[in-house]
This record gives C-alpha cells, structure tokens and sequence, in this order.
C-alpha cells in the first residue's frame, strides 16, 4: 500500500533527488546494464508495449530538436504524443512532455509514488534517470497515448530508454566527440554504441552520420534512410522522415519550433544558448552569430565533463567576457576558466554576472551550460508558473 503523503510532490522530487546520478550506470567500475530497467518494465506489465509506435533520437547533438519537431508534428497531425527527454533546466517536469505539455504534479507525483514502492519492494537498483524514464513510459501508457518519443540521454546501447520494446523508428544525428571520456575511448566506440538503438524491432532508421556508415550500416538489420543537405536543416529533415512514416504521407506540415534554451531570446538584449562542446560553439557560429555578430558580453560557464578549450571559438564574437559557475557540482570554476583562458572577468554568482553584463549597452549571450542558461532563465520564467500552466513559457 503507497502511504497518501507519498503523492506529495515536495516529498516525492526529494525521494527522487536522494536517488544516484543519471551516469552511475556509466561509471568505469560496472558494467553497464540494462537489466534493472528490464526488470522493472516486466514488474509493471510492459507498459512499454502498449504504444503504437516508439521513436528513438540519439546523436552528439540535435536530439531535442529533432525530437520537437516530431511532436509538434505528430500533434499537428491529430496523434496523442509523449515527449521523454534530459536533462531539464529548471524543473523536473520538464522531461516528460504529455500532448505538448509538462506532466502536471499530481501526475508526477502519483506516479513517482508508484514506482518507490516498486523499487522498494523488488529490491531495484535504478538511478535518477532511469527512474524518469520508467515514470515517462508508466504515465503515457496510462493516458492512452499513441507515440511515445524518446531522447537518448547518453550514448545509446546501455542508456534507459533503448529497453523499450516494440516497433520503433530511430533516428541518429551525428557521431561527436561529446562524453568521449565516458563512451570512448575513440569516436569509433562512441558510434558503436549509440548505433545499438538501430535494434531488431527497428522499422525504420535514419541518421546524416556520414563518417561511421560502415559501423552503422553493421548494426542495423534495415536499411538506413541517410540524408544530406545544408548543414542547419538536417535535423528538421530526418524529423520529416520520421514523421512520414508514422501518418504514411510525404506531405506533411512542419512548422518552426523553439526549445528553452537554444538561441533562445529573453529581451531585447539577452540570449540564451546550451552550447557546450566543439562541435555546438561551431553550429551555434555557423547558424546564429554569423548572422547576429553583436558584439556580446558572453556570460560563461562550463562544467567539467567537458572540455574548456571548446569555448574559445566563441571569443572572436565577444566584446567582454564574464565567467560565472552554474553551482553544479562539477562545474569549473570561474577562476579556473579564467586561468585556463587567460581572458575576462569573474563573478562566481550568475545572477551578479547578469546584472553587470545588463549595465553595459552590448548584447548578451549565456552559453556553455545548459545549467547555467536554466539559472539565468529562471529571472524571466519561474519555476513555480511553469509547474502550475504546464509549459516551459508561462505567461
């Protein structure tokens, strides 16, 4: 029997928080498994079955548009759509997506509850995110919901949401060298295991990866739909494919689409951009500052699983630069990423490093993290609208 104070959504976030880390399961001592997430998905009946179809996005980069598009399109199209993604930037809602919407607190709850009696009955030994994804599957299930879409959190093989049984359409980006010291050692493991999600059930799979076909191409048992085109329209392209293929027509309606936190646009002034990696500081050039050269003051921060020499394709667009800490805790800090640079200022609090870049007439760009963005954000968007209107733009 679930105790009533279970459903609390305070009690039930700090039970969850309690929970180990969304990489454990990475960790160079074990052997990553996905055997305690099978063995959780059986105990619940499979809910994971129930969907007429599951959508599998992985890639270094570009998932959650890829992933946007898909349920903005689905949704357009008359579907009932679920949206499993990570990591969120101010609230813990904001990885399950039900019909375009944040999952409410009385469905988040209710359903964490669920599942903490489930660990502590069977003995399970699951992380932070494995529980999210599990609590994702279990409540779309239960709504009825038609497509169930899943943004792979890390790498692909071993990560939660590749135990999802069923007809599944997968997309992949592109191989980077993104958490190369947890996948790699080389780029060529790292398309190894992200190409694990083209798996036995897959029915369709597509990807613009062009350099590790062969590795690809070995671990999909279909043909895999490649695209090519202009760089900054790919995602929307496989998005398109997936899409098709679900509703069966080639003339589909897609609109345009904005995730928090991706170029996004605060005031006048302030912009928003998750960039943390070489590759996305050169997308974020190629796309957006070539165009919108400013100059900026650039609030930066970075955490350590990443590598800080990235961030400096950015400087030529900088005017002044300000380093700040996330409060992660494995963010640099900002006297770390000034020493290692040998540029800019420091004010280790980012809502002080807001307030001094504001007093200058230059534009603003917050990048680097996307924990630092969801700081900076949480100013203009609180969390508490954002839970109560179910939406990542609250009025």
């Amino acid at each position: 029997m679930i105790l009533l104070m279970d459903n609390n959504y305070t009690v039930m976030l700090e039970w969850l928080n309690q929970r180990s880390s969304e990489a454990a399961f990475f960790r160079k001592k074990a052997q990553p498994s996905l055997e305690e997430v099978n063995r959780a998905l059986d105990r619940l009946g499979r809910p994971d079955k129930f969907f007429k179809y599951r959508v599998i996005v992985g890639g270094t980069a570009g998932k959650g548009t890829v992933c946007r598009y898909i349920e903005q399109t689905l949704i357009q199209e008359g579907l009932s759509v679920a949206l499993l993604s990570s990591p969120h930037l101010q609230i813990v809602n904001e990885r399950i997506r039900l019909n375009g919407q944040l999952i409410s607190k009385n469905d988040f709850s209710e359903t964490l509850a669920r599942l903490k009696n489930l660990i502590e009955t069977e003995n399970l030994n699951l992380t932070y995110y494995e529980i999210l994804v599990l609590a994702g599957i279990l409540i779309a299930c239960e709504k009825g919901i038609e497509i169930l879409i899943c943004e792979v959190g890390l790498g692909g093989e071993f990560d939660a949401v590749n135990a999802v049984q069923g007809a599944r359409l997968c997309a992949l980006t592109f191989i980077g060298d993104d958490h190369l010291e947890i996948l790699g050692p080389k780029l060529k493991n790292i398309a190894e295991t992200k190409s694990k999600i083209f798996t036995h059930e897959s029915i369709f799979n597509t990807s613009y990866e062009q350099k590790f076909r062969s590795i690809l191409n070995k671990n999909s048992s279909i043909d895999i739909v490649y695209n090519k085109g202009i760089k900054q329209k790919l995602n929307k392209k496989i998005a398109r494919k997936i899409c098709e293929q679900i509703v069966c027509s080639n003339s589909i309606r897609m609109s345009a689409t904005k995730l928090p936190c991706r170029w996004e646009k605060l005031d006048e002034k302030i912009r928003l951009d998750g960039a943390h990696s070489a590759p996305r500081f050169e997308y974020l050039i190629e796309t957006k500052l070539q165009k919108n050269k400013g100059p900026y003051t650039l609030i930066l921060g970075l955490q350590k699983r990443h590598n800080a020499d990235a961030i400096k394709f950015i400087f030529p667009y900088a005017k002044n630069i300000i380093w700040t800490e996330s409060g992660e805790t494995d963010c640099y800090s900002a006297q770390e990423l000034q020493a290692i640079h040998g540029v800019g200022e420091t004010i280790k609090n980012p809502l002080e490093a807001l307030k001094k870049a504001q007093a200058d007439d230059n534009k603003i760009l917050v990048t680097g993290s996307l924990y630092l963005c969801g700081k900076i954000r949480e100013t203009f968007y609180n969390s508490a609208d954002m839970l109560e209107q179910q939406t990542e733009w609250p009025t």
